[in-house]
């Protein structure tokens, strides 16, 4: 890439003036002992809403819980096999229409 280091427009630059071929180097300010950050200096700080906490302690809960409930799982699977579970086809059709107009 060629860089007109004259700013001229088109293809000749005027007599007495150069161009250059090789790229532009960005300028880098200088540092100085005045503008090296300070290790010592505080930390950045962020204060949290309340509403905020609240949410990261239900998701800490959420984390914590696990997966499946085991318990729950093996009752269903004792009411099976003993031939006590029953299905509800009313509650299931029911729960997936609430589920619908949530999503809807």
């Amino acid at each position: 890439m060629n860089f007109d280091t004259n700013n001229t427009i088109g293809g000749s630059a005027p007599k007495g003036t150069r161009r250059t071929s090789s790229p532009v180097e960005p300028a880098v300010p200088a540092t100085t002992d005045a503008t090296k950050p300070d290790a010592k200096a505080s930390a950045d700080q962020v204060q949290l809403s309340q509403e905020a906490k609240k949410l990261g302690q239900l998701q800490a809960k959420i984390d914590s819980s696990p997966d499946v409930n085991l318990e729950k799982v093996n009752e269903i699977r004792r009411a099976i096999a003993e031939g006590k579970f029953h299905v509800n086809p009313e509650r299931i059709a029911e729960a997936l229409l609430n589920q619908e107009e949530l999503l809807g």
